[in-house]
């Protein structure tokens, strides 16, 4: 490093460690920090972490899930200086740079550089948001200002908030950076608003334009809702789970929320006939799922009941057995993680009651997978190893998916993965190792990697349980780290709780090497407590 560049990084990191000391985000300094240094937002940020490239690259190649990352100072420099000169970062490198910068990587990029990428990565760049890293983020009530020419910060959303004048700016400078025709630009605007912000212009970028006119006039109550615009609804819901899967609930719950509001907004129209009614009030029970769901996994228990309890308002509506075990069965699971056993028995045989009136061999399979789930942790017993046998012999054989979308990722393979749940909880780790082997191979196989972030990270903690069952330290130190791995590509808070959880089950081995550097792990990851 030139001597005149270490000299304004000393100067910067000083700064930095007085704004610290005032509560200010790293968005906030770097947003002061641009008022004086006309460099590229990725410097900026480096500058506001008081950190050397050398430092910057150590810690990204370490970040790397693979192991496989080669980042050099050379070409971090080149990305640093992009587009003035250098080079393009990617948009995963992007990603992995908000990571280690607790930031957004929206504001790690122009918005000229934004527009450069394609659809698929700019998806990728507004998902990765890493701002809750941040201890002094929770503190900041108000919109950190932009670095220029990058979207500024504003707080995660309460249930659906009318959107701040920050908030509208931003997403209209966004959809600037990559729709150059206005009337195109002005409707995705007005769609993404409706839809929760940001986060919902990775679902209106697989529609069509006339898909996206139809679910406008739809929104504006212009003309009355028909097939088709349910149609649109069904996929865009199918959508958010895909985005759940790959990256989390802080992207999915603004969405979720705000979407259900639309559509129990639409509920309220006079001119529905009585079956688009009842394919509109189950798109309104789906999306009461997914946003109880979202809640859940960040670890809002009362906001999670509140829209499971809906949805089960809206199934009974629908009279709907399959719809109503699979909301008794997701409270079951709820209460279960929350240690709450007698509650989740209560739901879990509510949920395998219903199940049994429906007549649906499906939804028995994923209701008899939830019984077996609190069976294991609530008697000594291989009953719970005889009902997920059923579960999965259930989900092995061919079903009418008609009305049954919830169930799209009850398969066998599926469906076995929680006999390692049941085993660990049996306190039987051998079998449970036995298990979880083959998963763990073909999850390393899977063309499909994303889709199983929040999966692999709970598998690796049950398998780190069963080796502390086992008193096999180093190995359970090694399984807890990797799941700690997976909370930098997920947004699960029940994932990073989980990690903690089996921290904990190492406590008496404190002072062994392997303990010592998971924790040392964890710190770096913003885990440990």
């Amino acid at each position: 490093m030139a001597a005149e560049g270490y000299r304004v990084l000393l100067e910067c990191r000083r700064r930095s460690r007085a704004l610290r000391a005032q509560s200010l985000t790293f968005d906030q300094i770097a947003g002061v920090f641009a008022l004086d240094h006309a460099v590229s937002p990725l410097r900026l940020y480096r500058y506001a972490h008081g950190r050397t490239a050398a430092d910057v690259v150590a810690a990204y190649n370490d970040l790397d899930p693979a192991g496989t990352a080669t980042l050099r100072p050379a070409r971090f420099y080149d990305y640093e200086t992009w587009p003035q000169a250098g080079r393009r970062p990617g948009a995963r490198a992007v990603a992995l740079f908000a990571r280690i910068y607790q930031t957004a990587a929206r504001r790690l990029v122009t918005d000229e550089v934004y527009a450069s990428y394609g659809a698929r990565d700019r998806d990728l760049l507004d998902q990765a948001d890493h701002r809750h890293l941040d201890p002094h983020h929770h503190l900041c009530e108000v919109s950190a200002p932009a670095v220029p020419g990058t979207m500024g910060t504003q707080a995660l959303p309460p249930l659906v908030p009318a959107p701040a004048p920050a908030h509208c700016a931003d997403l209209l400078r966004a959809l600037s950076a990559e729709e150059a025709d206005v009337k195109r630009r002005e409707l995705l605007f007005e769609l993404a608003l409706v839809l929760g912000g940001a986060p919902a212009l990775g679902l209106l970028r697989h529609l069509t334009p006339p898909e996206r006119e139809r679910l406008a006039a739809a929104t504006r109550h212009r003309s009355p809702i028909d097939a088709g615009t349910i149609d649109v609804l069904e996929r865009l819901t199918a959508r958010l789970w895909a985005m759940d899967e790959s990256s989390g609930p802080r992207q999915v719950l603004p969405v979720a929320e705000a979407k259900r509001a639309m559509v129990e907004d639409l509920l309220k129209q006079g001119s529905l006939t009585p079956a688009l009614r009842d394919r509109l009030l189950r798109v309104y029970w789906s999306l009461s799922h997914m946003a109880g769901w979202s809640r859940f996994d960040l670890m809002d228990y009362a906001g999670a009941t509140r829209r499971y309890t809906e949805g089960l308002a809206a199934a009974h509506e629908l009279q709907a057995p399959p719809l109503l075990a699979h909301m008794h069965g997701l409270l079951a699971d709820m209460a279960l993680h929350r240690g709450r056993s007698t509650v989740a028995m209560d739901h879990a045989f509510a949920a395998e009651g219903w199940a049994k009136s429906s007549g649906n061999r499906l939804q028995q399979a994923a209701t008899s997978l939830i019984v077996a789930r609190v069976l294991s942790r609530t008697r000594h017993d291989d009953e719970a190893l005889r009902v997920l046998d059923r579960a999965i012999t259930l989900a092995g054989r061919k079903h009418s998916v008609m009305g049954l979308r919830h169930l799209f990722w009850c398969n066998p393979d599926r469906v076995s993965r929680h006999a390692v749940f049941c085993l660990v909880g049996l306190e039987q780790p051998d079998r449970a190792i036995g298990a979880a082997d083959p998963i763990m191979a073909k999850m390393r196989a899977g063309s499909n990697q994303a889709g199983w972030n929040r999966e692999r990270g709970i598998l690796h903690l049950e398998y780190a349980t069963a080796l502390i069952q086992k008193r096999e330290i180093p190995a359970a130190a090694a399984m807890v780290g990797e799941a700690a791995q997976v909370t930098t590509r997920h947004s699960s808070a029940r994932l990073v709780h989980s990690v903690r959880q089996a921290r904990a089950r190492l406590q008496p081995w404190a002072d062994n090497r392997h303990v010592r550097d998971l924790d040392e792990r964890l710190r770096a990851l913003s885990i440990a407590r």
